[in-house]
């Protein structure tokens, strides 16, 4: 009755795993690519391997029951077969909006009993903002572009649950879009981020050239389609919902509360 987390020192597969240990869960493993640095939780079992390279994965399937699949799009179709020809009986994968579409598509043809996570914006993206923290104002194009931001440590959470209930099966065939608690507009979001950290935190609208000019030496070609998805959002509102509590038990946490829990990524 082993539980199988991929990517588990990754961003959400790690808090997948401590998820999993505070649920009382016995008996984890977890691909990592390089156990002797893995430096998990007692108990946790480190397998060395990496779904993308699934000729990694011989024996990492062995008496696996339940599976937490991070998101690679090129190999899970592969990874997902073995899964199944090894007799893994069910999976949580993340995957995403709509540019994840392929891949939520392939998890749903695996044959397997599957859920798939579909969060939005992660609030981890705004550690990007840190910069224009410590100077008091956010400078971007969009000021009424927005979203209901989520945390990993909210999407591990649900991760988590899944695998670890006594009935899966309202869950089987499921994609859940996950949000966070409220939406909010990008000018809504620096106010939350300095009131997490205590300090003001402005909005200031430039022109979208200046704004991919600011972004390009960190983003490259990504700026582009970074301010796209902004723009979108203007039109395309995604709306808060209720899943997080509903599946994981406990609410999400807001945008404040997130920045006040890591205020170092804003030297605050």
């Amino acid at each position: 009755m082993t539980i199988l987390v991929t990517g588990a020192t990754g961003n959400i597969g790690r808090k997948v795993v401590d998820e999993l240990v505070a649920r009382g869960v016995g008996d984890i493993r977890a691909l990592t690519t390089n156990p002797a640095k893995a430096a998990l939780p007692s108990g946790v079992e480190a397998f060395s391997g990496f779904i993308g390279k699934p000729e990694t994965l011989d024996g990492a399937f062995e008496g696996v029951t339940a599976m937490y699949l991070a998101p690679y799009e090129p190999t899970a179709a592969e990874v997902l077969r073995r899964a199944k020809d090894a007799g893994v009986e069910y999976v949580v994968a993340t995957s995403g909006s709509a540019h994840w579409q392929a891949l939520t598509d392939v998890i749903l043809a695996s044959g397997l009993d599957v859920t798939v996570l579909g969060p939005g914006e992660f609030m981890e993206n705004f550690a990007g903002w840190a910069g224009q923290v410590a100077d008091g104002v956010v400078r971007e194009p969009y000021p009424d572009a927005g979203s209901a931001p989520i945390a990993m440590h909210d999407i591990a959470a649900v991760a988590a649950a899944l695998l670890a209930a006594d009935d899966r099966a309202p869950h089987v065939g499921e994609v859940y879009e996950l949000t966070g608690p409220s939406f909010l507009t990008r000018v809504e979001m620096a106010a939350q981020i300095g009131a997490g950290i205590g300090r003001e935190v402005g909005f200031e609208q430039i022109s979208r050239a200046e704004a991919e000019e600011a972004l390009r030496p960190a983003m490259g070609e990504m700026a582009g389609w970074y301010l796209d998805l902004q723009d979108a959002s203007r039109r395309y509102r995604q709306e808060a919902n209720s899943l997080v509590e509903e599946l994981s038990g406990r609410p999400p946490m807001s945008l404040a509360q997130w920045a006040e829990r890591n205020r170092s990524l804003f030297g605050a």
